[in-house]
């Protein structure tokens, strides 16, 4: 059974099974962003006199932006390691006759031009 195979089947499986199971794999790292929005959105609550429920908005809304430049990222990453682009629509959510749609950077399999994400000046800062 050839890899793209299995992840298909792991993908339905794991699609099939109860949102509070499927939430128990995300919850910690969720847990963990929600804390990092909270301390950023104090330090911008303090700095530009912003009320705390703006300040949270304004980087949950940054960080979900980054995030989705990220999966972009990711999707591409997959790709590149032999994933099929339907398995990876699938993990996205999307439907796999979308996958092209969801992800514009995997059509025509590096042909395109490598425009910069938002991931990548985010990572940028890290240097």
């Amino acid at each position: 059974m050839s890899e793209n195979t299995e992840d298909r089947k792991a993908l339905a499986a794991i699609d099939g099974e109860p949102l509070n199971e499927q939430i128990a794999y995300y919850r910690k790292p969720f847990m963990v962003l929600w804390a990092a929005i909270q301390e950023a959105s104090s330090e911008l609550a303090e700095d530009y006199g912003l009320s705390q429920d703006m300040a949270q908005l304004w980087v949950a809304e940054r960080m979900r932006q980054v995030s989705d430049s990220l999966v972009d990222r990711l999707a591409e990453k997959a790709v590149a390691h032999g994933s099929s682009k339907s398995n990876v629509a699938r993990a996205a959510g999307a439907s796999p006759a979308n996958a092209e749609r969801r992800f514009p950077r995997l059509k025509d399999d590096g042909a395109r031009t490598q425009e910069r994400l938002l991931i990548d000046d985010v990572l940028d800062t890290l240097e």
